[in-house]
């Protein structure tokens, strides 16, 4: 059977996936499973802690000595005899029992990760950590480290900047002269981002169809009273969801399936491109559309995800925030830009690229607070304080996030490398397979950029075959 998209979506089919009672009693066995990155989430007074230490130039630890380890090995145990018994069965598709033994592997490995960080195991949390994200890929790292460098050049280009400005750029530049790679290789083709914007914003394209039936203003900013209505339309009406539209806890977007909830900010206040990038396109659009469908398709683990399917998702998600923009350059000029380098620049620099060893959290905190000392610098350089306030309050909101998990003596919580590595990936892909490549993600929760999610994929029916 072939699958054939209406639109966004799938049509409901009459015939019940293959793998729909595996996929039941893999989603009973993950008893109180929640996502990974919010078990490893500091709690407030821990937090607190963590921020003073290193503003007093000092490590932190922020391992998850708050997760129950009784109810992990349960919940370890409960997948560990799920698998065992996946492996014992002989009437499955050996194509689909391989796919639940790799995600199920990833979940396991997760919950030993989790473990890890409780008991201050590092040697096992970075273990766990590369099974499921790889180590940092170095040209990427280095690229990344080039395009802030780069800034940090335009910026001495002009020496009739404040002294300030002057300043931190000199340190910017010092510090990351000698790990520069290429920051060419992290922009897409320009052909090729021509070719995906325009796939997305003709009249019948991806944007047509996603924004159908609202009315977001284009000049001007969109604010909660107008984007609201917006996205509560879009999830009910054209995705055919039941998600809620919720306060998030912190000035981040998201979708957290447990709770069935889009999460967008208490007040927002955007550009229509920003907007529309970011909540619809991004996180509706990309990862609640790739549930919907997955539920849908042949494959019912496509609506949970297969094997490490984050690089692509988030990947696609991240060229779709891109798009609305005529170029990338014009992106490449956005703080969400210079914080997803920066995500990555954290990680790679605290983990160890390379001959590079692991770095202790204090480290990392001074490395990144020059980095966003100078972006600050240049938005308030006639005061110093306010400046000094601002950064430090960008790096602790960075490192709380990309260095969870660990005890502060070296090594970073990877997850967060996947938006810059999987952006790369996905322009590649999409320099390769042509501009449908992005928008075929939507099928379901997969990598367009891993070759077993794509041969499974193809062989039920769900994406096309290459000629």
């Amino acid at each position: 059977m072939k699958y054939e998209r209406e639109g966004l979506l799938l049509p409901k089919q009459t015939e019940v996936p293959e793998d729909q009672h595996l996929y039941e009693s893999f989603r009973a066995a993950h008893i109180d499973g929640q996502e990974t990155y919010k078990d490893l989430t500091l709690k407030a007074d821990k937090k607190a802690h963590v921020l003073a230490s290193w503003h007093d130039g000092e490590n932190a630890s922020l391992v998850a000595d708050h997760l129950d380890e009784a109810a992990l090995e349960t919940r370890l145990n409960s997948l560990t005899s799920w698998k065992r018994e996946l492996l014992t069965k002989q009437d499955i598709d050996p194509d689909i029992k391989q796919a639940y033994r790799w995600r199920v592997n990833e979940d396991i490995a997760s919950i030993y990760m989790l473990k890890a960080s409780a008991a201050g195991d590092m040697r096992n949390f970075r273990r766990w950590n590369e099974f499921i994200y790889g180590a940092p890929d170095e040209d990427i790292y280095r690229g990344a480290l080039d395009w802030v460098a780069n800034d940090a050049d335009v910026i001495l280009a002009k020496p009739d900047q404040p002294a300030a400005v002057i300043a931190a750029a000199e340190k910017v530049a010092a510090l990351l002269k000698p790990e520069r790679g290429y920051r060419e290789l992290l922009a897409p083709e320009e052909d090729t981002f021509k070719e995906v914007r325009e796939d997305h914003l003709r009249a019948t394209g991806y944007y047509a169809l996603l924004l159908a039936g609202t009315d977001i203003p284009r000049e001007g900013k969109i604010t909660n009273e107008i984007g609201d209505p917006a996205l509560a339309h879009i999830v009910k009406h054209n995705l055919q969801s039941d998600y809620a539209i919720v306060d998030a806890t912190s000035s981040t977007w998201g979708v957290t399936h447990s709770k069935e909830a889009v999460e967008r900010p208490k007040a927002y206040n955007m550009p229509w491109q920003r907007f529309v990038g970011l909540g619809p396109g991004h996180e509706i659009g990309s990862h609640l559309l790739e549930r919907v469908n997955g539920a849908r398709g042949p494959v019912a683990l496509a609506e949970d995800g297969l094997d490490r399917y984050e690089l692509g998702n988030e990947g696609r998600a991240v060229s779709r925030e891109q798009v609305p923009y005529e170029t990338f350059d014009e992106f490449g000029k956005l703080v969400r830009w210079r914080d997803i380098l920066r995500r990555d620049i954290a990680i790679g620099y605290a983990h160890g690229v390379g001959e590079n060893q692991p770095k202790p959290s204090s480290d990392v905190y001074e490395f990144m607070n020059a980095i966003d000392m100078m972006y600050q610098a240049k938005l308030t350089p006639d005061d110093s304080e306010l400046t000094k306030q601002k950064a430090q309050a960008k790096t602790d909101a960075l490192l709380t996030r990309v260095l969870k998990g660990t005890d502060g003596t070296g090594g970073a919580y990877l997850k967060d490398k996947v938006y810059l590595e999987g952006h790369v990936a996905c322009w590649l892909t999409a320099n390769l397979e042509g501009p449908q490549v992005i928008s075929e993600g939507d099928l379901g929760k997969f990598d367009i950029n891993n070759p077993r999610h794509i041969a499974l994929l193809q062989k039920k029916g769900l994406l096309p075959v290459s000629e």
